[in-house]
């Protein structure tokens, strides 16, 4: 006897953003809440759970498991509606730009991505967020205006 058909199916997101205007407001103080925070409202609000988070003083990337009834639109901005509220009780200028990228990773290569993720700091000390923005849009073919980017 057949069971019910089920769909299956794993959608990896990677996406990264910056705060508003790229201003170093994540600090080393505030970073480990704000990653946990993060965490949270993936797993407990979006039913996605984070792969990897990690960034920089100006910009966050977040590797996620994208639940099957939620798109990543929503899921990126509750995470970022409910993270800067989080944040303001010790940054109360905090704000994240409203745009973002966003690609899907294939599992072949998540240990790559969690890698390069998990290495922000180094990283950055040789290579400026926007310069590594720009790289990620190029590596993954995403067209841009360069006017745009940047809020």
């Amino acid at each position: 006897m057949r069971g019910t058909p089920v769909t299956v199916g794993t959608i990896l997101i990677n996406v990264v953003f910056s705060t508003k205007h790229q201003l170093p407001l994540i600090t080393p103080e505030i970073e480990p809440f704000l990653y946990d925070k993060i965490s949270k409202i993936l797993y407990d609000e979006c039913y996605s759970p984070a792969l990897a988070i990690g960034g920089d003083v100006e910009h966050v990337h977040i590797f996620y498991v994208n639940a099957r009834d939620r798109t990543p639109d929503h899921i990126i901005d509750r995470v970022k509606e409910h993270s800067a509220k989080f944040i303001r009780k010790w940054c109360p200028e905090f704000e994240w730009q409203e745009s973002y990228a966003a690609v899907t990773v294939s599992r072949s290569e998540d240990e790559i991505v969690k890698d390069i993720i998990h290495r922000q700091k180094e990283i950055h000390k040789t290579l400026y967020y926007k310069d590594e923005f720009r790289r990620f849009l190029d590596d993954h073919n995403i067209e841009y205006d360069e006017e745009d980017l940047w809020e």
